[in-house]
């Protein structure tokens, strides 16, 4: 798994589709992209890692992805957390089976830029909702930003 702290350092440009993934131990969001899009897709609402790992390599290979990209919640200088090991962790398990790249994306503040972003559109978000979708798509949108280098 590719690591990065606060810049996705990855050279090659992505021009397949995607599959965004904000990794949680109860609840795990899952968004779709592809060119520079993103789209929101589900949460997957499981304990088990492996259930997790086996429901994300079912919707990648539904949807042809070509590589995951993993959210880590680093802190703000971009330091590593007890939990961003667990989901490098997670990552690892996931490359191994899918038998594909797995893309470190720092996810710093992710859920709260989500809460900005809908309150801007006059959607009034209700904390701790299944909103673990939007993050895993402003991951996704991070990333290709970062590809794009914006």
């Amino acid at each position: 798994m590719s690591k990065s702290k606060s810049k996705n350092t990855n050279k090659k440009t992505i021009q397949g589709t995607l599959i965004g993934i904000d990794y949680g131990e109860n609840k795990t969001g899952i968004a779709l992209g592809k060119n520079g899009l993103v789209a929101p897709l589900k949460v997957i609402k499981s304990r088990s890692a492996e259930e997790v790992v086996h429901e994300i390599i079912r919707m990648g290979m539904e949807n042809k992805a070509e590589a995951y990209v993993l959210g880590i919640p680093l802190t703000s200088d971009g330091k590593e957390t007890r939990q961003s090991l667990k989901v490098r962790n997670f990552g690892k398990i996931l490359k191994i089976l899918s038998k594909k790249h797995v893309y470190a994306q720092n996810e710093y503040n992710s859920t709260n830029d989500i809460y900005t972003e809908l309150t801007d559109l006059g959607i009034q978000p209700k904390r701790g909702a299944n909103d673990d979708h939007l993050a895993a798509a402003l991951i996704l949108k991070n990333f290709f930003q970062e590809q794009k280098g914006l």
